[in-house]
């Protein structure tokens, strides 16, 4: 249905809807009553347009080690719109390898029949549902050129397969389309799908992850209706490489979850049942991002302390330092996001020692707003223009040296007024606030795809 919505969203897109206004380009007032009755019979209301079915893919599965943001952002749309996840895609050589490892197996008959292939997520809406596609090629490590574009092609038609499947299955018509940072993955999405609405989101800078990808990415942010990314720097890095605006929609937190740390007396973990010295936490992989050699020198600066690391470790991928002769720094393995705030919960300080590179630049860490709605006083290096925007609420410092001297302050800041500081903070960036966002800049975008649309020439 077309009404005030619609006029709303001509208007952002730069089109009159004044029946007694005219453009430069000579839009009549007769003009604009041709072109209101030209789209009525298309163009979503705003109402209907938030609540259309999402297809979201990414580089994530919904049981991997560690959550993200694709994931997260996928729980809570899943609160008002059906989700449906599209989780990355195991390899032919992958499920070989990995066929009696338990992920694999739970998967199997999808895999390899097509069968069971949509899946509940335990504890979160119905409206949110996991899909399996069906294995794909080996291209992640092949260099640019034909066999690669040969596989991406491949993988990308099972893909869009598996969203049609669904689609027909569920007799769904309009649905919008999110591209959570897996730009090999239908980078030309009006190729293989025609989403009513389709978004690009970019959560890291992507020539530091896989430099081949960067073309791609290009590619998704001039083919997608609308591009968004998660950090101030990201959003002008892209927009200058695309002539293209790009979006900032900075990671949310899952406050509801987190503040359990401060109003809840939760178990203490396992692992810390037998620590009686102040802790020094950490929560994520231990990856490229960790500065190494920080990370020893708070070991070695702490000696009263114990440094527990919560999550999965690549350490060994990134450094040569044997971090396992450090007698005070403990490593967890990984942990689902709901037994993070009871790990919380025990730290005297949580840290972000992250290098300071064009990686980390374009982050906006999932953490800090978990660690803040904990209530919990951390210390992080200045690594990123948006990690700046919490000074007021965290210790950021420029050298080792700073690091070091704050770390001391930090582990006796931990009254209940400081506490409620913090988690104000992570309150206004609660993923229920960035969804509200996200509507907002998809709703400003949808009229202008039909703006330059053949059927608006």
């Amino acid at each position: 249905m077309v009404g005030e919505d619609t006029n709303h969203g001509l208007a952002s897109a730069g089109i009159p809807t004044d029946q007694n206004s005219s453009d430069n380009s000579g839009c009549t007032p007769y003009k604009v009553q041709q072109l209101i009755k030209e789209i009525s019979s298309y163009m979503l209301s705003k109402n209907d347009f938030k609540n259309l079915p999402v297809f979201l893919t990414s580089m994530s599965r919904l049981d991997d080690e560690i959550s993200s943001a694709s994931i997260s952002l996928a729980k809570v749309l899943s609160r008002t719109n059906p989700v449906y996840y599209i989780e990355y895609p195991y390899s032919w050589p992958d499920l070989l390898r990995k066929r009696y490892y338990p992920k694999m197996r739970k998967r199997l008959p999808a895999l390899l029949f097509g069968k069971d292939y949509l899946m509940p997520v335990e504890g979160q809406s119905a409206n949110l549902l996991g899909a399996t596609p069906r294995p794909g090629l080996p291209v992640y490590s092949l260099p640019p050129g034909k066999i690669y574009d040969l596989g991406l092609n491949y993988n990308n038609r099972r893909t869009a397969a598996l969203i049609r499947r669904i689609i027909k299955e569920k007799n769904i018509s309009d649905y919008i389309l999110i591209n959570s940072f897996n730009p090999s993955n239908l980078s030309n999405i009006g190729h293989y799908l025609k989403p009513t609405f389709s978004v690009y989101h970019s959560r890291d800078a992507i020539e530091s992850v896989k430099e081949s990808w960067l073309e791609k990415e290009n590619e998704c942010v001039q083919q997608y209706d609308m591009a968004m990314a998660t950090s101030k720097q990201l959003c002008r890095n892209i927009a200058a490489r695309n002539n293209k605006p790009v979006n900032y929609f900075p990671n949310g937190g899952d406050v509801q979850l987190f503040k359990t740390a401060i109003e809840k007396k939760l178990p203490r973990p396992a692992e810390l049942l037998n620590i009686s010295t102040p802790i020094i936490g950490y929560t994520g992989a231990v990856c490229q991002r960790i500065d190494y050699d920080l990370l020893v020198k708070i070991a070695k600066a702490n000696q009263d302390k114990t440094i527990v690391m919560v999550g999965p470790r690549l350490d060994h991928q990134f450094t040569d330092i044997n971090l396992d002769d450090l007698p005070n720094i403990v490593f967890t393995g990984s942990k689902k996001i709901e037994e993070l705030p009871a790990y919380l919960q025990c730290f005297d300080c949580a840290m972000i020692p992250f290098l300071k590179n064009n990686l980390t630049a374009g982050i906006y860490p999932l953490k800090i707003n978990e660690y803040l709605g904990a209530g919990r006083a951390v210390v992080t290096t200045s690594f990123s223009e948006d990690i700046a925007g919490f000074k007021h609420n965290l210790y950021m410092a420029d050298t080792h040296d700073e690091f070091l001297q704050m770390i001391d302050i930090a582990v006796d800041d931990n009254s209940t007024e400081k506490q409620q500081q913090r988690l104000r903070a992570a309150t206004a960036n609660a993923w229920e606030n960035r969804i509200q966002l996200f509507w907002e800049m998809a709703w400003e975008a949808y009229p202008k795809k039909h703006q330059s649309s053949e059927r608006f020439k």
